[in-house]
């Protein structure tokens, strides 16, 4: 690759031959070039060179895109026959500086005024370019053009890209033009800056784009924090869900004679089933917030980062709240095996439930019944001795035992 310096004298010796014409042929004629006097200076006095007659309006010539372009900070390189390298893609509010592919050689009798083709400007490409080219004018033309809509503008190279139109000046009298001395008529000498890189546009950035990326890329951590923040309370969520489900099977197994294990479970899944769809609701909510608040604020200058943000913060939260399912079923397994033993323990002690209190009253009323009898009896025969009470008490005392054996 060619440095800057062997780039700039091939430049430089390409354009020594051409040389301006300063006597016009057709000097009777002034005003606005139409197609023919511009086909005629083009093919007689090189006025345009490539010239291509397609290119030919009726009072203006189309200039189309050159081999070379600036944008973002650095210098680029088209080639026709690359479909990657035969274009430019400018980004909204971003600014590129193109080279025309023609060479102007301009007579000492001609001005040229250019301007950026409608059918660009209506794309929202915005022309910055000085409009008038001066007499005596020889190489190719630079002009920055400004991306004002809000979406990327692609040109290919050889795509007309500016319209310039011709104009007669007054006569030019090279007479007046001695060497050595001041004269009022100004002759344009060789061009100063005839590569692209002579124009000093390493620098160049549009102040907007620049704040617009910055201002996403800060939106974009924000978002990307806010779902830091939004997986971790759902992954929080759903294993407390899950402890609680695994709760409600372990009271239904142990403390309630009217809830079996499969209503509990089925109760449980319903309850956490409706919780999912809060908390999906919740996202949801959050995902068309933010959503008008990125339209409101950049509209759709940066469209697809900002999908890309959306795409990723979905991505994310879907795999969060997968990841948090799993745990949380994994965690109310977990809890129900680790207090299987103690409930099968508790259950082979008898554990004292509703039902056992019952069956115990029922059995002391059967026996407090069968004393009361026997009192009954003794009373009839008014024959109680003093060893008929001992043999009562002794059966009363071994009923008693019994009975707290029973409860024990």
């Amino acid at each position: 690759m060619p440095s800057l310096s062997q780039k700039r004298d091939a430049e430089r010796a390409k354009l020594r031959a051409f040389t301006t014409s300063e006597d016009d042929p057709h000097e009777d004629l002034h005003g606005v070039l139409l197609s023919d006097e511009i086909a005629f200076y083009a093919r007689n006095h090189a006025l345009i060179t490539p010239f291509v007659d397609e290119n030919l309006k009726p009072a203006a010539y189309e200039l189309t895109l050159g081999d070379e372009y600036f944008l973002s900070g650095e210098f680029h390189k088209l080639e026709s026959n690359d479909d990657n390298r035969n274009k430019i893609i400018i980004p909204p509010f971003q600014v590129a500086v193109l080279k025309t592919a023609e060479i102007i050689s301009l007579p000492r009798y001609l001005i040229a005024r250019w301007n950026i083709r409608v059918t660009h400007a209506y794309s929202g490409l915005l022309w910055v370019g000085g409009p008038q080219v001066d007499p005596g004018w020889v190489g190719h033309l630079f002009c920055p053009i400004y991306n004002l809509s809000d979406k990327p503008v692609t040109l290919h190279i050889g795509d007309p890209i500016a319209v310039m139109d011709f104009v007669k000046t007054t006569p030019f009298n090279k007479a007046k033009i001695i060497p050595g001395k001041i004269s009022d008529l100004k002759r344009y000498n060789f061009p100063k800056r005839i590569i692209l890189e002579d124009y000093g546009i390493n620098d160049l950035r549009s102040a907007l784009y620049t704040k617009a990326g910055a201002k996403l890329i800060e939106f974009e951590e924000d978002i990307k924090n806010l779902g830091t923040r939004f997986i971790t309370f759902t992954q929080i969520s759903f294993v407390m869900f899950a402890l609680m489900i695994s709760i409600i099977a372990v009271i239904s197994r142990t403390n309630a004679d009217n809830m079996t294990l499969a209503a509990a479970f089925w109760g449980a899944i319903t309850l956490g089933i409706s919780v999912a769809a809060l908390i999906l609701a919740i996202f949801a909510n959050v995902t068309r917030r933010v959503g008008q608040l990125v339209y409101e604020q950049f509209g759709h200058v940066m469209a697809k980062s900002a999908q890309d943000t959306f795409r990723y913060f979905q991505r994310t939260w879907w795999i969060g709240f997968a990841i948090s399912i799993v745990v949380a079923f994994g965690s109310g397994i977990a809890v129900y095996r680790t207090t299987q033993p103690a409930l099968r323990d508790l259950r082979t002690e008898h554990v004292l439930l509703k039902s056992d209190f019952d069956e115990v009253t029922n059995s002391m009323s059967t026996h407090i019944d069968q004393v009361s009898a026997r009192l009954d009896r003794l009373d009839a025969t008014r024959t109680v001795t003093m060893d008929d009470l001992q043999k009562l008490k002794a059966v009363l005392e071994q009923e008693i035992e019994a009975q707290k054996s029973g409860l024990k």
